[in-house]
């Protein structure tokens, strides 16, 4: 009697359970819907925010690499009606959905949603990684487009630059911007309510400007040879005795 009871109580909690993914689900698929329309909208820009996946973060509070990763989602379920299908009934789940949305085709779907119900989302990122890995021949070329040039204007008093850099050392270059400019001290203007965000972000651009000119003055002070480490500033006599009596 105990064993039927327990076993009647499972198969109605099994049931409910399995009820509330499928709701889940369907909402979940509502919600990609939405995020793909306001990604192609760029409605984010009235926010301030850099792009979608930022503002799924500030709004929903999820990291900016899984923001990144809904929004590729979104878009790729518009031309895969099985794999929508597969979360909008509670087949798979998000997790699932989302890696399996970064490789899969109308042509392969259908084969995938079979296999992804057998394996875990962690096996389904691993092939998704896997998928996405560059060809040798466009690391190579990568490499070889690399580039910074940079230029003087509004005559001579700023410097423009520009560049562009293969992963790996992009991600260098970004990573010591970001320390050192981590350890700067934030402009002093106190911004509004209204323009708070976009004064956060100005000023995090800001430091990571000072963050490459300190980055180049320690380089600098550590070259042993005078004339490449010697920086020649061309001013007036009266700016200088002008600064002095300030």
């Amino acid at each position: 009697m105990v064993q039927e009871l327990r076993a009647e109580r499972a198969a109605r909690l099994t049931r409910q359970i399995g009820e509330h993914q499928a709701r889940i689900g369907a909402e979940q698929r509502r919600l990609l819907a939405q995020v793909a329309e306001f990604d192609r909208h760029e409605l984010w820009k009235s926010d301030g925010c850099r792009d979608t996946a930022g503002w799924l973060a500030a709004h929903l509070g999820i990291t900016v690499w899984a923001g990144r990763r809904w929004v590729i989602a979104a878009h790729a379920l518009e031309h895969l009606p099985l794999l929508a299908q597969a979360l909008e009934s509670g087949v798979l789940c998000l997790d699932k959905v989302v890696e399996l949305a970064r490789f899969a085709t109308p042509e392969t779907e259908r084969d995938l949603v079979k296999w992804a119900r057998r394996v875990t989302a962690a096996t389904i990122r691993a092939r998704a990684d896997l998928a996405e890995r560059q060809p040798l021949e466009e690391i190579q070329q990568a490499e070889r487009d690399r580039y910074l040039r940079w230029w003087w204007f509004d005559e001579g008093r700023r410097l423009g630059l520009d560049g562009e850099f293969p992963a790996a050392e992009g991600a260098a270059v970004v990573k010591a911007l970001k320390r050192v400019a981590g350890s700067l001290p934030s402009s002093p203007e106190v911004p509004t309510a209204r323009d708070a965000r976009w004064a956060q972000e100005r000023d995090f651009e800001s430091r990571c400007a000072d963050a490459l000119h300190a980055l180049a003055m320690t380089a600098i002070a550590q070259d042993a040879d005078v004339d490449r480490a010697t920086v020649v500033v061309h001013t007036t006599l009266d700016a200088v005795t002008g600064a002095l009596h300030s």
